[in-house]
Order: structure tokens, then C-alpha cells, then sequence
């Protein structure tokens, strides 16, 4: 689940003096497109950077929001435009309603990977020179559980993949949210993956994923969680998949630090995120701050 907490203007204007005044700006862009997989349109939020034209390609970064979010919680409750000053990246922010970013299995014209996968990588192609081949995704929670899967089921369409907080435990732990105090995630959960037990569940369970996939070119994973997660199983759930990726000889990261599930502990690893793509892929991060 997604706790959408509002920053305290102090911790805003301190992460804000960290950014140097110099460094180049980014605009940031409202914009939807019409998604074939949904039959309706969808909205996006576009961080540019400065300089920005079609004239030439750019890296790119999907950041998926979490359960209950929207497709500006990026850019409202982090400092995200300061983040990435300086750096030659776009960043793509859709929106994915409570959907999971997965096909459902019960409602055919809820195809949201094939939206994200195919629509939205062929509109931000086409409308702001993102290089589909430099690729990378995030998110958190939901997003997180998001931008694991849809690299896994499709390991060579990204570079770089950043979740943090990720629901590891979706799909397979269904059974178990009134345990976990989360029976009302269930009706979204269902819509999603179905009511009992199937090969979809298994198809989108990122242990199976990952124990199964060929590794090799296989995106660079640089994954967070806080270890005052309010989610208490979810500590030890990272764990494990962790070594599952030690195991199968991934290429990764893992950071457990401080932090609840909230935007304070999220914006955190994002900007320790950026700070990787920008070493893995060569990229200036002067702005990274």
C-alpha cells in the first residue's frame, strides 16, 4: 500500500538546498495517450531535461506509484525536479490506478502490462526521444511489485531496475491479508490476478520469476526497502529474494536503511538510485544530489 504523506515544508526546503542553484532545470509535463490495452486514456506525468528536443535520444525511467496512488505522487511528494537536475534522463510517471501492472485475468480490457510494455513505451518514443534500448524502471510498493515483474517477465527491455518497498509477497500470499491487516487490498487483488490459486499468480510471483528466468542479459536490479517498514513481514521477504538473486548470479544491490513506508524513507532511495544509474550508465550526475 501506498501511505501518500505529505512532506513538511522544512524537510522540503532542506532537500532543496542541496541542489546546487546552477545546475540546469527540468520542466515537468502533463500529458495522456489513448491505450489500445485499456481502451481508454490514460495520464502521464514527464519530467524533461533541460535542453530537451527530439532531435536526439535520451535515456528514460518508468517510475511506477503505489496501491490508491496517482501518477503525480512523484512528482508532489518528492523533490524529484531537484533529483535529476543536470542529469540527461526523462522521467516517465503513469498513471496505473490500483491494477498491479499486470494483465487482469478476469477482466479483458484491463491489460495493464501490455500498456506500460507497449503503449506507453511507443508514445514516449515517439513524442519525447526516449531511447526504448535505455530504458530503465521504478516504483514503490505496488510500483515496486510492479517494476520487479515487468522487468523480469521482459529482462531485456530495461537496464536498470529500482524498486523499493515492493510487495513481494503478491501474489502468492493473497490468502494471508487478513493476517497481514490488508483484507482491503483483496477485491483489486482478485480483479487483478484472480480469486484462487492459478498459473497467473505463479506467472507474476517474483520468487518464481526470478528462480526461473535466463539471467543472462538480465537488467542491473538496485533494490531498497526500510527496516521500519510498517508491512512488518516485508523485511524478511526482501531477504529472501535477495538471495534467490545471489543464488542465480543477478547483477544487484540491495539497500535495507532507515525508513517506514512513506515518502521521506522513498525519496531517500530514489535519489540513491539515481546516483546508481547514473555510475552504471555513465551518465553526468552532477544534479543527484
Amino acid at each position: 500500500m501506498c501511505v501518500r504523506t505529505l512532506l513538511p515544508r522544512s524537510v522540503v526546503a532542506a532537500w532543496l538546498m542541496l541542489v546546487p542553484a546552477d545546475l540546469p532545470a527540468q520542466s515537468q509535463v502533463q500529458d495522456s495517450l489513448f491505450a489500445p490495452a485499456l481502451g481508454r486514456s490514460m495520464r502521464y506525468v514527464v519530467a524533461l531535461p533541460a535542453g530537451h528536443d527530439t532531435s536526439r535520444s535520451w535515456p528514460g525511467i518508468i517510475l511506477l506509484h503505489g496501491f490508491s496512488g496517482l501518477e503525480t505522487d512523484w512528482s508532489t511528494f518528492t523533490p524529484l525536479t531537484e533529483m535529476v537536475a543536470g542529469l540527461p534522463l526523462v522521467v516517465v510517471m503513469p498513471e496505473g490506478n490500483s491494477a498491479w501492472y499486470v494483465n487482469s485475468t478476469t477482466v479483458p480490457g484491463e491489460q495493464y502490462e501490455d500498456y506500460i510494455m507497449r503503449d506507453l513505451r511507443r508514445t514516449i518514443a515517439r513524442r519525447y526521444g526516449v531511447d526504448t534500448t535505455r530504458l530503465s524502471i521504478g516504483g514503490l510498493s505496488m510500483g515496486g511489485y510492479g517494476a520487479l515483474t515487468l522487468a523480469l517477465r521482459h529482462p531485456r527491455m530495461f537496464q536498470f531496475v529500482a524498486p523499493f518497498s515492493s510487495s513481494l509477497d503478491i501474489p502468492m500470499d493473497i490468502p494471508l491479508l487478513e493476517q497481514h491487516g490488508r483484507q482491503g487490498m483483496r477485491p483489486e487483488l482478485e480483479r487483478a490476478f484472480g480469486p484462487t490459486l492459478s498459473a497467473a499468480w505463479t506467472a507474476h510471483d517474483p520468487f518464481t520469476l526470478a528462480s526461473s528466468i535466463d539471467t543472462a542479459g538480465a537488467p542491473y536490479f538496485y533494490i531498497g526497502t526500510g527496516i521500519q517498514d510498517e508491512f512488518r513481514e516485508r523485511l524478511s521477504y526482501h531477504r529472501r529474494f535477495i538471495e534467490v538473486l545471489r543464488q542465480r548470479g543477478f547483477r544487484y544491490e540491495y539497500h535495507e536503511s532507515p525508513g517506514r513506508h512513506n515518502w521521506p524513507y522513498w525519496s531517500t532511495a530514489l535519489r540513491g538510485a539515481l546516483r546508481a544509474w547514473s555510475e552504471r550508465t555513465g551518465s553526468d550526475h552532477q544534479g543527484v544530489r
